[in-house]
C-alpha cells in the first residue's frame, strides 16, 4: 500500500483517499555540555589612544658640577703659606676661564717688568734685530739686567708699562714713580695671569714662541747670581716662569709667574730678607698646587 493513501470502490466509484502525512517536528538542540562550552565574552568598549607625548628634552639627571680647580689651587697655597709671608696668588684656568685670586693685590714687580716690556715691544712689531733677539732672550731667561736696562731705554719702557696694562686690562697695574726704576713697576697677581692669557691665547704663533723658548731656556742661576729655581721652577711642577727678586728695604720682594699644563699661575711675596728662607718659602707654596695640578690635568 503506498503510504500517502487508500483507493476504495464507493457506489460504484472508484474513490481515491489522501492521506496527508504531517512532517516530524522539528526538535530543539540539545545544550552544549557545560564542561566543552565555549563563553563569549561581551565586547569590551575601546577607549581612544591618548596623544603623544613629546620626549623631554632636559636630561634625566644632572650631571655633577664641574671642579674649579683654579679655587682649589689658590687653597692648597694658602693653606701652605708660611707665617710672616705677605702673598698674592691667582691662577687662572685657561681651559674653563675661571680665575681665583687671594691674598694681597699689589706688589713692586722687580724683574716681572722684563716679560711686560717684551709683550709690548712684539705687539708694536718692532724691529728684531739679531742684537735685539740677543737682549729680550738675556732679560727672560737669565734675567740679566743690563739686557733689560738696554731694552727699556730703547724701546720707551716707562710708557710701556702703562701702555701693556691699558691694553690688556691689567688690573692693580702701575708705571713706577720714578720711571728710571722698572723693577718698582706695580703689579698684581690677577693682572699678571691677564698678561700671560694674552701671550697664550692672542698673540702670534711666532711671536708666542720668542717669549715661551726665552722663558723655557731659563737657568738655574741667573746673571746676577742668584738662584732663581724657586716657587714654580722649585719643584715638581713642569712649568716656565718669569722669576722676580728685589731688595727693597727690610724686604725681599720673590715672585714666581708661569704657566702649569693649562693653568696660569702667579705667586707674589714679600718676605725676610734671607733669600734662602724666602726662596724655601715659595717653593713650599708651589708644591702644595702639585697635587691638584695633577688632578686638573687627567
Amino acid at each position: 500500500m503506498s503510504p500517502l493513501g487508500r483507493r476504495a470502490v464507493l457506489g460504484g466509484y472508484l474513490v481515491a483517499a489522501i492521506v496527508l502525512v504531517a512532517p516530524t517536528p522539528a526538535k530543539s538542540a540539545a545544550p552544549s555540555d557545560p564542561a566543552t562550552a565555549v563563553a563569549v565574552a561581551p565586547p569590551v568598549p575601546v577607549a581612544p589612544s591618548p596623544e603623544p607625548v613629546e620626549p623631554s628634552e632636559e636630561p634625566l639627571t644632572q650631571p655633577p658640577p664641574a671642579t674649579n680647580y683654579a679655587a682649589v689651587m689658590v687653597d692648597a697655597a694658602r693653606a701652605a703659606v708660611p707665617k710672616g709671608v705677605t702673598y698674592g696668588i691667582s691662577v687662572l684656568d685657561l681651559r674653563t676661564g675661571q680665575l681665583a685670586v687671594a691674598g694681597v693685590e699689589q706688589f713692586y714687580s722687580a724683574s716681572l717688568s722684563k716679560l711686560m716690556l717684551v709683550v709690548d715691544m712684539l705687539d708694536r712689531d718692532v724691529e728684531l734685530t739679531p742684537t735685539v733677539r740677543t737682549l729680550i732672550d738675556r732679560a727672560l731667561g737669565p734675567s740679566d739686567d743690563d739686557a733689560m736696562n738696554s731694552l727699556w731705554v730703547r724701546f720707551d719702557g716707562p710708557e710701556a708699562m702703562s701702555r701693556v696694562a691699558a691694553t690688556l686690562g691689567m688690573v692693580a697695574t702701575e708705571a713706577s714713580d720714578d720711571p728710571s726704576q722698572w723693577g718698582e713697576v706695580k703689579v698684581s697677581p690677577a693682572g699678571y695671569t691677564r698678561l700671560y692669557h694674552h701671550i697664550l691665547t692672542e698673540m702670534s704663533p711666532d711671536d708666542r714662541d720668542i717669549i715661551v723658548s726665552a722663558l723655557s731656556a731659563a737657568p738655574p742661576v741667573a746673571a746676577d747670581g742668584f738662584t732663581q729655581y724657586f716657587g714654580l721652577l722649585g719643584g715638581p711642577l713642569d712649568a716656565y716662569a718669569k722669576q722676580g727678586w728685589m731688595y727693597y728695604g727690610n724686604k725681599l720682594y720673590l715672585h714666581s709667574a708661569g704657566v702649569v699644563g693649562h693653568f696660569v699661575v702667579g705667586l707674589m711675596s714679600s718676605q725676610t730678607p734671607s733669600a734662602g728662607v724666602a726662596r724655601a718659602n715659595l717653593s713650599s707654596i708651589a708644591a702644595a698646587m702639585s697635587t691638584v695640578v695633577d688632578q686638573g690635568t687627567k
